[in-house]
């Protein structure tokens, strides 16, 4: 996926070098990567049935939003995105019809914007039209301590808190809907 994305920027600046897009892979491993691009050892994986990491984040009105104490006993959804990522235009829509149909049975889903400013996340869900909480990772340290590689990535937590399904990649909305019917 990172791939396309670096591919697509060349294409649209022009530019036929090597250079650019090494350039963009460099910064898109330090980002995502951190030290563990220079060598030194990263977050480990996340596993099926692991309790997923705790964070804090602000959603794009502000409020603090803690995941995942703030939703014992629900079944969560945790998707990771960018605003270049072409799968999220139309993944994210379809995690938003199936939030509509199921929050009242216990489902919660939290999107997790990547290193990105409020203003650019805004006026992706605005573009895209999701009413679940959208979160700021400015940082892109929640999204290191998902060792999250690549977008979209997406987390599914049982009613328990632990990780039941994870995603990388984009998935059609009959797969969400079976992975969402499974947690709740």
């Amino acid at each position: 996926m990172q791939d396309r994305h670096i591919t697509a920027m060349k294409e649209n600046t022009g530019h036929r070098s090597w250079r650019g897009p090494l350039a963009v892979l460099a910064v898109l491993a330090a980002l995502f990567l951190g030290p563990a691009s220079a060598g030194a050892a990263g977050p480990a994986a996340l596993k099926i049935g692991d309790p997923p990491p705790r964070f804090v984040l602000q959603d794009l009105d502000g409020r603090t939003v803690t995941v995942p104490d703030d939703l014992r006993g629900k079944a969560v959804i945790i998707h990771f995105w960018a605003d270049w990522c072409q799968y999220c235009v139309e993944e994210m829509p379809a995690i938003d019809g199936l939030y509509r149909q199921y929050r009242d049975k216990g489902l919660a889903v939290y999107a997790v914007n990547v290193s990105q400013t409020a203003d650019v996340a805004k006026a992706f869900v605005k573009r895209v039209k999701v009413s679940y909480p959208i979160l700021l990772d400015l940082d892109g340290k929640t999204a290191k301590q998902y060792s999250v590689l690549g977008l979209p990535r997406t987390f599914f937590l049982d009613r328990k808190g632990r990780i039941k399904y994870k995603l990388l990649g984009e998935a059609s909305a009959d797969t969400l809907r079976k992975l969402i019917l499974n947690m709740l």
